[in-house]
């Protein structure tokens, strides 16, 4: 996965300074989740151990996809002023789980699924958005057609996907070896590296969906 994460920021770094803030947002996300994979695959090799790192890096994705989907969504019925409070009681929970609940030593489940159930709601919310924009409607633009849609898609079946890892992955690491702990990971494990790939598919999709409207 590192290596297509990798791959795949060559053509958004190429194309980084036309993009607007919604795509830098997503050029950022793209970066850590580069920086992600390399650091843990590193801590895991030198010291045993990375899941301080894993979820602080959790944490940091979810600050940076919070603002890319604050700057995406129309702000309905107060949805930014509650999106604001999610992001701030996230970081409380990360702090919480992190120090208290489950430790630095453990994946911390409670954030992760936490922030993970957050990202997929605010996804949905936004393909309703789109669905219903009636200025898209009034312009006979199409959501497919539109960068923003191919991301929020890639992002959807992400999170959809890791979102069974992330419940369960506490519980895996304290069950031991044990055959059925084995194949509940490896399960888990196989739809995020899929849904992971699939991402990247469509990440791509909406670059060249911004290649396509500037030319």
């Amino acid at each position: 996965m590192v290596g297509i994460e990798i791959l795949l920021l060559i053509p958004f770094s190429l194309n980084y300074r036309s993009f607007n803030k919604e795509q830098r947002l997503i050029y950022y996300y793209l970066v850590t989740c580069a920086v992600y994979g390399i650091g843990s695959d590193l801590l895991a090799r030198a010291y045993g151990n990375n899941m301080a790192f894993v979820s602080a890096m959790m944490l940091v994705q979810f600050v940076i996809l919070t603002f890319f989907y604050l700057h995406v969504l129309k702000n309905t019925r107060h949805l930014h002023k509650i999106i604001r409070i999610f992001l701030v009681a996230a970081c409380v929970l990360f702090a919480a789980d992190m120090l208290f609940i489950e430790g630095v030593l453990r994946f911390n489940s409670i954030f992760v699924s936490f922030r993970t159930f957050l990202l997929i709601v605010y996804g949905v919310i936004f393909f309703l958005q789109l669905m219903k924009d009636e200025s898209l409607i009034e312009q006979s633009i199409y959501i497919n057609s539109l960068p923003v849609f191919w991301f929020n898609a890639g992002l959807f079946v992400n999170f959809c996907c890791s979102f069974l890892l992330s419940l369960t992955f506490n519980f895996i690491q304290q069950g031991g070896p044990d055959e059925v702990m084995r194949s509940i990971y490896q399960i888990t494990a196989g739809l995020t590296w899929s849904a992971g790939i699939i991402q990247a598919i469509l990440f791509y999709i909406g670059l060249s969906k911004i290649k396509r409207a500037r030319a």
